[in-house]
């Protein structure tokens, strides 16, 4: 009920702000702001700790790097901190670069951050921004299991790379949903998966002996 509140309100506003604009330009701003907040309002109860649906649980995806956090700001966190010691880590654990999200989609501030994965890195595989990554997929709590978060598996590619085999497809700069693709994906039983989040993964029944 109060998302629906929510929703409603930032229609209203919203809409109230863009019969206003005098310019296409400003127009088009105000429209994408609301679909940014819309969707950002939607995804609140979601936490990005875990797969954006049942059926990712336990594969693999990659990221690029984008936010790294500190200690400090880990153990500030509240639901998202909870998810982590719900998974079997300590506060103990967590140390500056523990906590790092990646983005998925690339290239506008709504598909970067708007469609982010957050992932625990071991201390044995620090990262950097831009590095690009592999992500095991958790799963969110049930009765019987608490839950298990994305995780860190490995530093595919360091940012920079002067022999880089990973790029945004397709390559063109204006679309804002480009997915990130690596030559060597096909090759190692990837498979590119279609539909509301498409991307490259590598199934958890294909996954996990690594």
């Amino acid at each position: 009920m109060i998302q629906q509140l929510l929703l409603k309100w930032l229609v209203d506003q919203l809409n109230s702000l863009a019969s206003r604009c005098q310019f296409r330009k400003l127009r088009l701003t105000v429209l994408f702001m609301m679909i940014y907040l819309l969707c950002a309002v939607c995804s609140a109860g979601n936490s990005k700790l875990f797969p954006p649906n049942k059926d990712l649980a336990g594969a693999l995806r990659l990221a690029q790097i984008t936010q790294i956090a500190t200690r400090e700001e880990i153990l500030k966190l509240g639901a998202q901190r909870e998810h982590l010691l719900a998974s079997g880590l300590k506060d103990a654990d967590f140390q500056d670069g523990s906590l790092a999200s990646g983005r998925v989609y690339c290239c506008h501030p709504s598909t970067d951050e708007g469609t982010a994965m957050w992932f625990y890195v071991p201390p044995d595989k620090p990262v950097k921004l831009g590095d690009i990554v592999v992500i095991r997929m958790g799963h969110e709590s049930t009765k019987k299991d608490p839950g298990k978060v994305n995780v860190l598996i490995e530093v595919r590619e360091k940012n920079d790379a002067p022999d880089s085999r990973c790029s945004w497809d397709p390559p063109d700069d204006k679309l804002w949903r480009r997915v990130l693709y690596c030559d060597w994906m096909p090759s190692e039983g990837w498979t590119l998966k279609t539909g509301a989040y498409k991307t490259w993964l590598k199934r958890a029944s294909d996954a996990t002996a690594q």
